[in-house]
């Protein structure tokens, strides 16, 4: 795995971990922080010039980023980024890591006013498939979706699982190319408030 991902995980937990620790005054009401880590499975086709491959299942280390504000004890309005990351093969045999995401306004709703309780959870935003640790790589952005469910097993803590679905694209000398994404998620999510 490439060094470079593995710091970035480090820095995501370490950030998780000091957001959740922040002095809030622990009402779910106001600013929110937070992010998470987990796992979760990348299915993708891409298309180029009206030619799409087959269908392709990767295993991805998953994170997830929120920040925004709580009109009320049960309703989160905040701007997400959920990434899965997964290694492939390029057209010249080369092992590449591809970042999947979302960046996206969500809403999340609790079922109950305190922890532990249910919530669910759904956003609208861009997509992007891009190659961030290679040079000379562009990333392709479209519209990207995601809707969820998880629970808060105590407060600022809990886990969630989301399906995510994306259609970013790009033209490039005369070509046209789209990746039609989808991907399926758990994290270990931490929130500060």
């Amino acid at each position: 795995m490439n060094r470079n991902l593995i710091l970035f995980f480090l820095i995501s937990l370490m950030l998780i971990s000091a957001a959740s620790s922040l002095a809030f005054d622990g009402q779910r009401k106001g600013f929110i922080l937070g992010g998470g880590i987990g796992f979760g499975m990348a299915s993708y086709t891409q298309t180029v010039n009206d030619e799409t491959s087959d269908r392709e299942n990767k295993g991805a280390v998953i994170t997830d980023f929120k920040i925004g504000f709580a009109a009320n004890e049960q309703t989160e309005i905040y701007y997400t980024s959920k990434v899965s990351w997964f290694s492939l093969k390029n057209v010249f045999d080369e092992t590449v890591t591809i970042a999947n995401g979302i960046g996206a306004v969500g809403v999340s709703y609790s079922l109950k006013t305190y922890a532990p309780t249910w919530f669910l959870t759904g956003g609208l935003g861009l997509s992007s498939w891009d190659a961030p640790f290679e040079s000379n790589s562009d990333a392709w952005i479209g519209f990207g979706l995601f809707a969820g469910a998880g629970y808060e097993f105590s407060k600022h803590y809990g886990v969630e699982f989301d399906i995510l679905y994306g259609k970013p694209s790009t033209s490039v000398g005369g070509n046209d190319a789209s990746t039609n994404a989808l991907a399926v998620k758990a994290t270990i999510n931490a929130l500060a408030y």
